[in-house]
């Protein structure tokens, strides 16, 4: 939302004077009206926050590049990231340090996404190098395909809303690494923790090793990452809560034989401080692992400091309140937002989760602990995991209670092999281990991803819906957990506008009459929906493959409740080579993917829109003597330099136009 921070400055100061005048009144009028300064209070709290949300966006600093930048001006930047391999080209993010113009450098900040042509240069480069770039950045793409993930908005939420493509000829690298000391030992502690796991455990268990001990997870594999995700398991390869805890718990073992004295608590809770800090820094500092590092920073200067226990939830309340100052945006991050719901999750629902059913046997007992444990985690991540993922891992007790025992050994035979890594022998048979561990897990991983009925998949969960599971979650709880039986009426409340929210969704996707030309890079592909009934047109690779179908057309099909794959209706008729025709209800798509006959009709051929695609050889203005066009579509499947003539061409004859590859898919209701 746009903020004028002349108006919540006013905003804040309104309920500030009113809290500075408030004590100056008599105790009787103030205990009578304290609501009135609790409002205040609350007024001032949101108006600050608003402020510092404006504060913190990085485009409104004197400093940003894209503001200073000029036409001709050179970047001098620091890769931040390590280099992403994609099909053409390598990704990665980097930090703006200044702006070369005519010899001089001028201070500038800010993040650029950048991708590189495929070279041995380019391949060769790390992070903290500095490169000398010249600016050409446009904003950063998004597909605008229906229910598709949304790269733009996730950009935004790191502060970053730039994009360069660089040619090897478009940058240079400099002499030299820009790292100040803390950087530089971090960097070096990194790359001997992956240089340690590739040497001795080697193969796509050395990137899952990495992903496991310091949370660098450019080296996994993509397909065994989609099992840990269909099993309900992939938060053993995120660094999480978890794995700060048992890095916390073996810090206390260890410090157990520290010699007290006068200053040894002290001593201790400043060492284990110390250490859970720099294993966020080498980690990279994501959200989840930030929740974890503060609230055990609270926890250790209570119990080793002050010598108190505090309340969990204000732990939690204060942690959060501390990270969202730092950064306001981290509220919409996923990891953020699953990582504080699992822990109050597991703080509301753990121990009478546990004190269901108890056992005399120890390890029957140890087994309901971790049962209960992840039960308890699912209760208030599952809508949220339904709203952002669609699907549901049904075996995921068994893949946990599987995992993360067997991934506990391997965290701490990791630290265990990064101290015997200048000793080979022990270091080898350290890696052999580690090595049969992971490849027994993932077996086990995949075998469970395969069962029949693994994965409940395409689940459409809008956010109305969401809330009212929430609601139905709530009160289920307090009905369980207080004894309150008003919360039976408030779950049922929550089941009954769920209901309602689901069917007025189903009657609305009865009447939906959609067009989508979606944004797939290389390919044409049309879709026209009315009810559940759909007619496409297009290339045939885009549904035969897998791979193109999941990433582009089935987040659509799942957000407009199309049920099936193949297409039910298919009325697309070829008028002549080179042209298609697709009705839409009283309109027309006309589709153009070759050269045309060069005929002038007596009679102009009148259609709604009309498709470019696969670069066909023709001339607006040729096209503007054959038909009558309401708006030109140009999609993805054509060349960018094609597309930019025939967008001159349309500016030209004041003609409308959509660019896909520019604006994202076309949606248009008819």
């Amino acid at each position: 939302m746009p903020f004028n921070p002349l108006i919540l400055l006013t905003a804040a100061g309104l309920p500030g004077m009113v809290l500075l005048g408030f004590q100056k009144l008599s105790f009787r009028f103030r205990y009578q009206y304290d609501w009135v300064r609790g409002i205040a209070l609350q007024l001032l709290i949101v108006c600050c926050g608003s402020l510092l949300v404006y504060q913190s966006d990085i485009r409104r600093s004197s400093c940003y590049f894209e503001s200073l930048a000029r036409p001709g001006d050179l970047l001098l930047v620091m890769v931040n990231e390590p280099l992403q391999q994609r099909p053409r080209s390598y990704k990665t993010v980097v930090e703006v340090r200044d702006i070369i113009r005519d010899r001089t450098r001028i201070p500038a900040k800010g993040k650029l996404l950048v991708y590189l042509t495929k070279d041995s240069a380019a391949a060769g480069l790390r992070d903290g190098d500095r490169l000398l770039i010249q600016v050409q950045t446009t904003p950063v793409q998004h597909s605008g395909n229906p229910g598709a993930f949304d790269y733009r908005s996730y950009c935004a939420s790191q502060q970053i809303y730039r994009q360069a493509f660089l040619r090897s000829a478009g940058w240079r690298l400099l002499p030299g690494r820009d790292e100040n000391a803390v950087i530089r030992c971090i960097s070096r502690c990194r790359e001997y923790c992956l240089h340690t796991l590739q040497q001795y455990i080697g193969g796509r268990e050395a990137g899952l090793a990495a992903a496991l001990l310091i949370g660098y997870r450019y080296d996994l594999d993509r397909e065994m990452v989609q099992e840990y995700t269909n099993t309900g398991i992939v938060h053993i390869i995120a660094i999480s809560g978890m794995h700060l805890a048992l890095i916390y718990g073996g810090l206390l073992w260890i410090l157990r034989w520290w010699p007290k004295h006068r200053f040894s608590e002290g001593g201790k809770g400043c060492l284990i401080i110390l250490l859970l800090w720099a294993f966020t820094l080498l980690t990279g500092g994501a959200a989840s692992v930030l929740r974890a590092t503060v609230m055990f920073t609270f926890i250790t200067v209570g119990k080793f400091m002050l010598n108190r226990y505090t309340n969990i939830y204000n732990t939690l309340a204060a942690s959060a309140f501390l990270l969202l100052c730092y950064e306001p945006r981290l509220l919409v991050d996923v990891g953020f937002q699953l990582s504080y719901l699992a822990v109050l999750s597991i703080v509301i629902c753990y121990r009478r989760t546990y004190y269901l059913l108890q056992s005399s046997n120890r390890w029957l007992d140890k087994l309901w602990d971790m049962t209960a444990l992840t039960l308890a985690a699912q209760v208030l991540t599952l809508p949220v995991c339904l709203y952002y993922f669609h699907q549901f891992p049904v075996f995921f007790l068994p893949a946990n209670m599987l995992t993360v025992p067997l991934s506990t050994i391997v965290l701490y035979g990791e630290i265990l092999l990064l101290i015997l890594g200048r000793i080979p022998v022990l270091a080898q048979g350290t890696g052999w281990a580690l090595q049969m561990i992971m490849q027994w897990m993932n077996k086990a991983v995949s075998w469970i991803g395969h069962l029949p009925g693994a994965l409940i998949a395409d689940i459409s969960m809008h956010p109305v819906s969401m809330i009212c599971l929430y609601i139905c979650i709530t009160g289920l709880l307090i009905w369980w957990l207080h004894r309150w039986r008003q919360g039976l009426l408030v779950a049922l409340t929550g089941a009954a506008f769920w209901s309602i929210a689901l069917m007025s969704l189903q009657i609305n996707e009865q009447y939906q009459h959609k067009m989508v030309v979606y944004n797939i890079p290389g390919h044409t592909w049309v879709d026209v929906i009315r009810a559940h009934r759909l007619t496409n047109a297009g290339d045939k690779e885009v549904m035969s493959n897998d791979s193109l179908y999941n990433r582009y057309l089935r987040p659509a099909y799942v957000l407009y409740g199309m049920k099936q794959r193949l297409c039910t209706n298919d009325v697309v008729k070829p008028a002549f080579a080179g042209l298609q025709v697709l009705s839409l209800g009283q309109k027309r798509l006309v589709i153009i993917d070759s050269i045309l006959p060069w005929v002038i009709p007596q009679k102009k051929f009148r259609t709604d829109y009309l498709l470019l695609s696969h670069n066909p050889r023709v001339d607006i203005r040729q096209l503007e003597k054959m038909f009558e066009v309401g708006c030109y579509i140009f999609d993805a499947s054509s060349r960018l330099r094609n597309i930019q003539q025939w967008k001159s061409d349309c500016y030209v004859l004041t003609l409308r136009f959509f660019s896909v590859p520019d604006q994202g898919a076309y949606v248009v209701n008819f």
